[in-house]
């Protein structure tokens, strides 16, 4: 029987996954369901060493001589710190050894609790990675768990040996032991820079048979044409689609511009578009809702992850293999190694691409969807186009670029403070004509950045100042929030006119589509100094034309929570009816 508490059994479960048999066990009170759950499984050698600073050499001596992974297990309080001379050995011996270290509660430190003392970083500096677990309430906590076990776990041979540090606090009466199964659990697994062709050819094998395979292409890859032509032999041999945004900067066959379809989209329509593997590349991209899509039906799909850092990214809570190599060399061996008979009948494209044939873009009036559906139609190919973050880079997602557009936003963080900063430091070194996109509060906030001097006649700005934050109308709004406008939208009258004139820019101000028709034959031009558009909309206005756009779009209530609490807060569904709508989710995510 084990531990009813579950940290304790996801620790078990994880340790045998990983092949960890050798466990170090030394006597206390917080440890006991540890000790008693590992002592009861005939998979584990248990090693009974009462000393803490002698248990730590010891399973030093042990990993040395199997050469294999050792655990060892305390107590918590000064026990723990007996640990600190044989991991700090075992560190500077390249040696694996696990300390698994039991907790008392942590919202206790620091407030007298018996025993209880700063653990979490005890081993910093003499340890390849050091996690403290959460209390597991939740699925989240399960999955966070699990996560923070295993990046251990992996670490702990990863780029050269070492040990690991494992913080576990027991907070659940450590009497009960009626757990008769540990939890399954997927071990994430990692493929080296080495090449193992058995396990190239393996996983090329499962690609080979999957039927829906979804390459998410983020932000911050750059693809030479070498790299374009794998991308078009890898959508010829498998039933892939490449989900890009206009961030990924790649134009391969079988690629469908994801975000229209995902962010606009009911999720129940979206239910074809469930994968059976997704592979991963790169960055951050704009889409909220695709991540949100994915982790809902995260127990049906295989996550993938190409990163060649090795670093663990399970952003759907489905990761299974991770990739520590370039995207050239994943898609090469993977189109080495695919079995001859793999054939494609890219019926998973074609559902992608016609839900994307499916968004409607209507006619516009005078609002930001209409300033950047002008603007794609004028950007020049092979010009650079930087988007602020949030509403910005939303509109400009809808429409076509030319050829050749680099594009680039500042999602890594999300914050509005660097935005044009960016943009100016990009164009300083563009050769071409250099475009930002750019909401008023963004500009606001880093206006200094006009100022640098090394902003050139390449330099081309599209200030859309609607006098506040309009994203903030759009998904609470007056109706939910009356006094939205005067801290959250920070609701305000300013224009840049003054302060760009008297930095040498060329100034044009807009107000109506002719107005905009007049400044945008100007953008694409030669000029011998910068031109700054400022263009000015209504805050309440944009958003409502946003929401008739996605509404245009949808046919039926989604699982989106963030979009029911949207239309709650417009009263087009009772507080009653979302919080039945949270059960069912609840049920389903279950």
């Amino acid at each position: 029987m084990y531990s009813n508490i579950a940290s304790v059994q996801i620790l078990v479960a994880l340790l045998k996954q990983y092949d960890i048999r050798d466990v170090v066990l030394s006597p206390g009170g917080s440890d006991i369901p540890i000790i008693h759950s590992i002592e009861n499984d005939s998979f584990f050698n248990c090693f009974s060493v009462v000393d803490e600073r002698s248990a730590a050499y010891f399973a030093l001596g042990v990993s040395q001589v199997r050469n294999h992974p050792v655990a060892c297990v305390c107590t918590s309080g000064s026990a723990v710190c007996n640990y600190l001379p044989g991991i700090t050995e075992a560190f500077y011996q390249n040696v694996p050894v696990i300390a698994i270290t039991a907790d008392k509660n942590p919202y206790f430190q620091g407030q007298l609790e018996t025993q209880k003392i700063e653990q979490s970083h005890i081993f910093d500096g003499v340890v390849k990675k050091s996690v403290s677990l959460p209390l597991v309430n939740t699925s989240d906590d399960r999955w966070l768990c699990s996560r923070l076990i295993q990046e251990a776990l992996l670490e702990m041979k990863h780029h050269g040996q070492g040990p690991v540090h494992i913080n576990i606090p027991i907070v659940e009466d450590i009497k009960v032991y009626d757990q008769e199964i540990l939890p399954q659990i997927n071990p994430i697994m990692r493929f080296g820079p080495e090449l193992d062709v058995a396990r190239w050819r393996s996983a090329a094998e499962e690609l080979s048979q999957s039927q829906k395979i979804l390459v998410i292409i983020g932000q911050n890859v750059v693809f030479c044409e070498e790299d374009q032509k794998l991308l078009d032999d890898f959508f010829a041999k498998f039933n892939c689609v490449y989900a890009v945004e206009h961030l990924s900067n790649v134009n391969c066959n079988g690629r469908v511009f994801s975000y229209p379809i995902s962010e606009m989209k009911n999720f129940s329509e979206l239910h074809e578009l469930v994968p059976d593997i997704v592979i991963t590349l790169g960055n951050n991209l704009s889409a909220y809702n695709l991540k949100h899509f994915l982790r809902i039906n995260h127990t049906k799909f295989k996550h993938w992850l190409v990163n060649e850092s090795g670093t663990i990214r399970d952003i759907f809570k489905s990761l299974y293999f991770i990739f520590e190599c370039t995207p050239r060399n994943f898609f090469h061996f993977m189109l080495e190694y695919a079995p001859a008979s793999s054939i494609n009948d890219q019926k998973y494209f074609d559902t992608w691409n016609s839900l994307s044939g499916q968004i409607m873009i209507p006619e516009f009036e005078f609002s930001n969807f209409y300033i950047a559906k002008r603007l794609s139609e004028t950007i020049p190919p092979n010009s650079l186009l930087h988007t602020a973050i949030l509403n910005s880079t939303r509109v400009m997602q809808f429409f076509p670029l030319a050829k050749g557009v680099e594009s680039y936003s500042n999602v890594g963080t999300l914050g509005i403070d660097g935005c044009f900063s960016t943009f100016v430091g990009q164009a300083s070194v563009f050769d071409g004509l250099s475009f930002l996109v750019i909401g008023d509060l963004s500009f606001f906030y880093d206006m200094n950045a006009a100022g640098i001097k090394h902003i050139g006649k390449n330099v081309r700005v599209v200030l859309l100042n609607n006098g506040g934050g309009a994203e903030f109308h759009f998904f609470a709004g007056k109706d939910a929030i009356p006094s939205i406008n005067r801290h959250i939208c920070a609701q305000h009258r300013k224009s840049a006119k003054g302060w760009i004139i008297s930095l040498g820019f060329k100034y044009i101000a807009v107000n109506n589509k002719e107005e905009l028709e007049k400044a945008i034959s100007q953008l694409a031009q030669e000029s011998e100094i910068p031109i700054f558009v400022e263009v000015f909309t209504d805050m309440e206005d944009d958003a409502k034309y946003t929401q008739k756009f996605y509404d245009l779009n949808k046919k039926e209530p989604s699982l989106n929570l963030s979009q029911y609490a949207h239309k709650a807060a417009r009263h087009l569904i009772s507080p009653e009816k979302i919080q039945k709508m949270k059960a069912i989710i609840d049920i389903i995510k279950k």
